[in-house]
């Protein structure tokens, strides 16, 4: 019999999506309405076997809160590149865009967030 995997998401402090994230996936097709965030456990990190960050600071931070986790928490491209890779974050998925002030049009920094979300497919097919 096939070993089960189950793979969730959990936050350092759970936020609901921002807009800017929400105008983002609807114009990519993705419904996130019944998507609702939560905290991260010690329930959550007693039981899962591998923790996955987006960056250093969230993994230090996980890391504090349950030092328990050691040997078990790595970020994104540490886990699939090794921890000598040059750069171990992945950029900041809540960055706020700027908002044109004339027509009120959020304003992403150039291929953002489309890089970030190839960051992370980079690590899902390496």
């Amino acid at each position: 019999m096939a070993e089960k995997v189950k793979i969730g998401s959990a936050g350092i402090i759970p936020r609901e999506y921002l807009r800017h994230a929400l105008q983002y996936l609807a114009e990519k097709g993705i419904d996130v309405s019944s998507y609702r965030s939560r905290e991260l456990t010690k329930d959550m990190v007693m039981e899962a076997d591998l923790i996955l960050a987006i960056d250093r600071l969230i993994k230090g931070e996980v890391l504090h809160l349950y030092p328990e986790t050691s040997g078990k928490a790595f970020t994104f491209k540490e886990f699939v590149f090794g921890a000598s890779s040059q750069n171990l974050d992945i950029g900041d998925p809540m960055k706020l865009p700027e908002i044109d002030k004339e027509t009120g049009v959020w304003l992403w920094p150039d291929g953002y967030p489309d890089s970030y979300i190839a960051e992370i497919e980079q690590c899902l097919s390496h």
